[in-house]
């Protein structure tokens, strides 16, 4: 039995110009063809594939998907950490596995706007507490005489963000899990921030941000070799 995989089809999408199409996923995998009865041309569905799921426009690997896919089909084995790369490598969007922080934060409008999403819905995505700082971010960083101060200063974006504002560094950091596709990850970063209004919440909150910044920084970290 073959491993599921993300297959992706045009489509014409609805709010657009007529004619304009985008892509869209499909989850799918390859049948023998004693299993199949009949030929489709090769769409979603015919002789050598089975369609498990329709994952749209804007797909990502969430825990809803992963349970009812393993309820419906328990006889298959679905490579889910495959299943996120790939979908986070979809044709027509920028890799951003291999941008540098600084690039993936000065790009954050650009990349939402490749998998068409407005600020506000990259906002509701990447999840937020007491206010909403993706605007401020991006208000922040759309002055070039800004970033090249921050750049003086620090040596690059990301530094300063780390010294001055690990909120907004947090932020990239999640920005960088939703891009990739690691939406388990975010899930449980986002539900594991410290909540509430008082000093002590908000100093709980700023050492989660720290320690969840300085984590993954070293994970990015090359190799001593």
């Amino acid at each position: 039995m073959s491993t599921p995989y993300v297959k992706w089809y045009e489509e014409e999408a609805e709010g657009l110009p007529e004619g304009r199409r985008v892509q869209a996923a499909w989850l799918v995998r390859d049948l023998t063809s004693e299993d199949c009865e009949s030929d489709s041309g090769g769409q979603p569905g015919s002789e050598r594939q089975q369609v498990l799921a329709y994952l749209g426009q804007h797909p990502a690997v969430t825990p809803v998907l992963r349970e009812e896919l393993e309820a419906l089909y328990p006889e298959i084995q679905f490579d889910w950490d495959g299943l996120t790369q790939a979908i986070a490598g979809r044709p027509g969007v920028t890799n951003v596995a291999a941008l540098t922080d600084d690039e993936l934060a000065l790009s954050l409008t650009a990349l939402a706007e490749e998998r068409g999403l407005a600020p506000m819905d990259l906002s509701l995505r990447l999840g937020y507490r007491e206010r909403q700082i993706l605007p401020e971010l991006l208000t922040l960083l759309r002055d070039p005489r800004v970033v090249a101060r921050l750049e003086r200063t620090s040596g690059s974006v990301i530094d300063y963000l780390v010294q001055k504002h690990p909120e907004y560094a947090f932020l990239i950091y999640k920005a960088r899990l939703y891009f990739e596709g690691d939406e388990r990850t975010l899930d449980t970063t986002v539900a594991a921030e410290p909540q509430g209004f008082s000093d002590e919440a908000w100093q709980a909150r700023r050492l989660f941000w720290q320690r969840q910044i300085e984590a993954y920084r070293a994970r990015r970290r090359a190799p001593e070799i």
